[in-house]
């Protein structure tokens, strides 16, 4: 019977740690964080909403993304004019496969903007090679701003 019970006590105790262990991916709200970013971050430019179906433009279907943006992800960007490399891009996704695959996408366009930046305002790479993009759990976040201690405090606030 003492060792029916000390094994019940001892699966009992791995359970408990595993479930402890075990962290839940909480959504973030895209559409506020990246309104957040956009009102508390420094930018030179002033940055405007792009639309959803300017999004898809920027998430065409690709190696990366076959489908395009995948479904069922919420989006919110924000973009300067073009005189800067300034933007914002924040990614709810359903999974972090989709994420992982986001996220790839985005580095090629980065990327591009990277190379376009070096032709035409060279000034320009270094706030993109010290952007903010990051995976929390399914949400990726781009912030490309000289403002990057402002961003992070930002999205601490968001992604907890």
């Amino acid at each position: 019977m003492k060792r029916i019970i000390s094994m019940l006590l001892a699966v009992m105790s791995v359970a408990a740690l595993t479930a402890c262990g075990q962290q839940k991916d909480t959504a973030v709200d895209a559409q506020g964080l990246a309104k957040a970013l956009v009102e508390k971050v420094s930018f030179e430019s002033e940055l405007t909403a792009v639309s959803d179906e300017e999004l898809r433009y920027y998430f065409q279907p690709s190696e990366a993304l076959p489908e395009g943006l995948p479904e069922g992800c919420t989006a919110a960007a924000y973009m300067s004019s073009g005189s800067t490399a300034e933007e914002v891009f924040v990614i709810q996704c359903k999974s972090g496969d989709d994420a992982a695959a986001l996220r790839a996408s985005m580095q090629e366009f980065l990327d591009s903007q990277k190379t376009e930046m070096e032709r035409y305002l060279p000034a320009e790479v270094d706030r993109i090679n010290s952007a903010i993009f990051e995976t929390y759990g399914t949400c990726v976040v781009l912030c490309v701003s000289s403002d990057t201690d402002t961003a992070r405090s930002v999205i601490k606030e968001y992604v907890k």
